[in-house]
């Protein structure tokens, strides 16, 4: 990191700026139209609450201070995790028509029948898949507006297999979903993989390169 910051000590000063926002609500936050590429590691659908590795640095930066400062914060995540999950969510509707992941969703429920498991945090496996894809979705589908005709995108993404050892291959899922809603899919591009133990299988972690050329 050191060494590409040395690399653009010469480079033109360009404007930047940085909006807070949640990326599946995008009215009044940017201009119809204007986005060129989008470049994005998304969580994955696993038990891991990213606020919480972040708490200390919002807290000390001023960002939150209170219990309700944080949950509003949780409230623009997608969910990727039970620790997110309200019972006022909804996104799990958006992913009502894409038939793979309600067979995930269902395939999980199924195991944690199956191994007996009945705490609050595993009941929700499922529902957090449903939530996850149908976040992604509704991203994609707000997204539409807001991008150029030709707009390229990249999204990070990784497979998991946290819930019940039930495998997930988010990338596969995630373009079929820019599929289905009017993307072209460009590829997906293996950046590196992680051997699971618990499933013995090789995780892959991709990249989704999309293309939106515009309604059809």
């Amino acid at each position: 990191m050191a060494s590409d910051l040395e690399s653009c000590r010469y480079v033109p000063v360009t404007s930047s700026s940085a909006i807070l926002g949640d990326a599946r609500h995008l009215g009044g936050l940017i201009e119809p139209a204007s986005i060129d590429a989008v470049i994005t590691s998304p969580p994955y659908p696993n038990e891991k609450d990213y606020s919480r590795t972040t708490r200390l640095e919002a807290v000390l930066l001023g960002f939150m201070s209170t219990q309700k400062d944080l949950k509003q914060h949780k409230q623009q995540f997608v969910r990727s995790n039970t620790r997110t999950v309200y019972k006022t969510d909804t996104d799990d509707r958006w992913a009502a028509d894409f038939p793979r992941v309600q067979q995930l969703a269902d395939t999980i429920e199924q195991r944690r029948i199956e191994l007996g498991k009945t705490s609050g945090f595993e009941r929700l496996y499922s529902r957090v898949v449903r939530l996850y894809f149908g976040g992604m979705a509704r991203h994609l589908e707000a997204l539409k507006p807001f991008l150029r005709p030709g707009a390229q995108l990249a999204y990070v993404v990784g497979d998991q297999a946290s819930y019940f050892r039930v495998m997930i291959r988010t990338g596969e899922i995630l373009a079929e979903i820019a599929e289905t809603l009017g993307y072209t899919v460009l590829g997906i591009d293996l950046f590196r993989t992680r051997f699971s133990t618990a499933t013995k299988e090789n995780l892959r972690e991709e990249v989704v390169l999309l293309r939106w050329d515009g309604e059809r």
